[in-house]
């Protein structure tokens, strides 16, 4: 990925959430972003909460979106049809959401991402 297409990923997830820091290791292309602070609704906590974003084959794919392995529902229970990661020697939890995506906008696949907390719910 160029240069300046990573750079946009990360200016823009800022500038939507708040914090967005890069955290790609060096000599990989696929930009790593994590989101130290990100908001999620209620019940799920703890909010701000940690997520790291992984851009491979963007902006044809979605991104890959991990949680902090502490979020958890208003029963305690963390989001269904979750699994543990190891990304960048910490693990992460994943989970499946499916969602029709297009477009090259960072922020709005975040915040689509973000939707299955809300749908879960429901």
């Amino acid at each position: 990925m160029a240069a300046t297409a990573h750079a946009t990923i990360v200016d823009r997830l800022a500038t939507a959430l708040g914090e967005a820091v890069d955290v790609t290791p060096e000599g990989i292309e696929t930009p790593h972003v994590l989101l130290p602070a990100l908001e999620l609704p209620d019940p799920w906590t703890p909010t701000p909460t940690r997520a790291l974003t992984i851009w491979t084959s963007w902006p044809r794919e979605r991104p890959e979106f991990l949680i902090d392995l502490a979020v958890v529902g208003e029963k305690g229970e963390p989001p269904r049809s979750n699994s543990e990661v190891l990304r960048l020697g910490t693990t992460w939890r994943s989970f499946s959401f499916s969602f029709q995506w297009s477009g090259d906008d960072p922020a709005r696949a975040v915040q689509l991402w973000i939707g299955r907390f809300t749908a879960e719910r429901a």
